[in-house]
């Protein structure tokens, strides 16, 4: 089985920040603050389900590395081709996906949210080495305290305060995440579920995510926010199970990934090739950008994304177990008893009772 609802939401989100990018949706960049609440969602699922800290490091690295570097190299050669202002030393460094951390310019604008998920990642890791996973009430309590202490600082003075804001003013839609998780687990709404989604939005409405821009209007900003918690409410209670008919959402929830990592820079490259400004022109225009984007992610997704991920996984892990991993028994078939998330398979009883 798997939690279709939540591919058609990643399409959602992933369509918004597209229609944003191209001055479409003037506020579909709120589009990657519900991919962050679904990271928090799968994330905790797939730290809960690791039987050690090792194997959850392999599994993320798989599943993001391997395609973030071919979609990497592709906009790299389509920036150096058409711009000719990225370098190989850039290059070099955003092979990390830490580039943010060390000084240097992300190749593609979009790479920003990698940063924040990188962060994210490292403190369920940190959970699990210190064997703290399970007491999510205490881990997850200082990554909000930190987003909250967040709001204390002034970026405009730049320098480690805009820094630290930068990176925290998003924990507390991870923490939604998680705490939607347990929500889907229980499949019943308890006080301190309310308390934390609360206390959650809350902190991310008294943040203005899209201040820079010029257009910028924090009610629609709120109003945009609450709509995605609402969504994400509905989801976890079984209510958005009508979503499944929408297909294309499907189909760009699951190929989601390459097409946010690629749509960016590749896509403003071909359109500064036109400098007319004629409305209906650049809707024709960014509707080629869309289909092109969109056959080259689906591309990536089903011949590279997905045997490339299973490929290094199992080659890491054999590195680190000193001996290669066995394929599963024939005629096993794990999905028929298993939740499956993000690539992940979960059996079926973890849903029998919460953590």
């Amino acid at each position: 089985m798997r939690i279709k609802e939540l591919d058609a939401l990643r399409g959602l989100a992933a369509f918004a920040v597209f229609l944003f990018h191209f001055q479409l949706f003037d506020y579909g960049y709120l589009g990657v603050h519900l991919f962050f609440i679904i990271s928090g969602f799968v994330i905790f699922l797939s730290a809960k389900s690791v039987k050690k800290p090792s194997d959850f490091v392999i599994a993320r690295f798989s599943r993001l590395y391997p395609t973030y570097w071919i979609c990497l190299f592709v906009t790299f050669a389509v920036l150096y081709i058409s711009r000719g202002d990225v370098t190989f030393t850039q290059l070099l460094f955003n092979l990390t996906m830490f580039q943010s951390f060390l000084g240097v310019e992300n190749v593609d604008g979009a790479y920003w949210s990698l940063t924040e998920e990188l962060v994210f990642y490292v403190i369920v890791f940190g959970a699990l080495m210190f064997g703290i996973i399970n007491r999510v009430k205490l881990w997850v309590g200082v990554m909000l305290l930190m987003a909250l202490g967040g709001l204390f600082l002034n970026p405009e003075l730049g320098g480690m305060q805009k820094n630290i804001q930068a990176v925290v003013k998003y924990f507390n839609l991870f923490v939604a995440g998680i705490i939607f998780y347990h929500i889907y687990l229980d499949q019943k709404v308890k006080i301190t579920h309310v308390a934390g989604l609360i206390l959650c939005l809350g902190i991310a409405l008294m943040y203005g995510y899209g201040s820079y821009l010029p257009y910028f209007n924090h009610s629609i900003e709120i109003a945009v926010i609450c709509a995605f918690f609402g969504l994400f409410t509905l989801l976890v209670l079984g209510k958005l199970a009508f979503l499944q008919k929408y297909k294309w959402m499907l189909f760009l929830g699951e190929i989601s990934y390459p097409f946010y990592l690629l749509h960016q820079e590749i896509g403003l490259a071909f359109r500064r090739l036109f400098t007319t400004e004629n409305h209906l022109v650049h809707i024709a225009l960014v509707a080629v950008i869309f289909i092109g984007i969109t056959l080259l992610a689906t591309f990536i997704s089903r011949n590279i994304e997905h045997s490339t991920s299973r490929a290094v996984k199992k080659k890491l892990q054999g590195w680190y177990n000193g001996k290669p991993v066995a394929d599963k028994a024939p005629g096993v078939a794990p999905e028929s008893a298993a939740v499956v998330v993000d690539g992940l398979s979960v059996p079926q009883a973890e849903k029998a009772s919460a953590p």
